[in-house]
């Protein structure tokens, strides 16, 4: 009768637009039910399915700050290392230099966050951490690092950039290894 009703309610509100994803509901290790609703792009009308991949937005940056602290428990980095000693071509020397891989895992570094005009009118074109990086590098910083806290997408973008270059891997693999 639960999963019945379920059904029924992840149809209604896809319908209405309130809901679009996926859903597994899973008992004692065994799956009872699974679903895939609304679109996977409203843009193409693509319907979502149970294979869909979706961007997991902040929940991401908890796998990010491990990575961090594998490479910085492997002795790869340091804390106070600042960004430009990985990502030496980094446009903004500014940044580069004074910006810290603990300002970075802490929202303190400054380097502002990504939504806004520029991420509206280039969303679809970023789809690697470079991509983000280009559009986004050449900007100073919104504060001096360590003065203050602001929560920062870009900072963790960055985070990632450095997991490649320290790793040798692209984050996906690394993060999935």
């Amino acid at each position: 009768e639960l999963v019945t009703q379920l059904g029924s309610k992840l149809n209604e509100d896809a319908k209405k637009g309130l809901f679009s994803g996926t859903v597994l509901v899973a008992h004692q290790g065994k799956s009872v039910f699974s679903g895939a609703y609304g679109l996977a792009n409203r843009e193409t009308a693509e319907p979502n399915k149970l294979t869909t991949r979706f961007r997991m937005g902040s929940m991401n940056k908890m796998f990010t700050a491990t990575a961090i602290m594998q490479l910085v428990q492997a002795g790869k980095i340091k804390l106070d290392d600042p960004l430009g000693k990985f990502l030496t071509d980094y446009p903004n020397k500014d940044v580069a230099s004074k910006v810290t891989i603990h300002h970075l895992l802490t929202h303190t570094g400054g380097t502002g966050d990504i939504f806004g005009p520029e991420f509206d009118s280039h969303r679809l074109q970023l789809r690697t951490l470079d991509d983000y990086i280009k559009l986004y590098g050449s900007r100073g910083l919104a504060f001096e690092p360590g003065t203050k806290w602001d929560y920062s997408n870009y900072g963790f973008i960055l985070l990632g950039a450095v997991v490649e270059k320290v790793s040798g891997q692209s984050y996906y693999d690394y993060v999935r290894d």
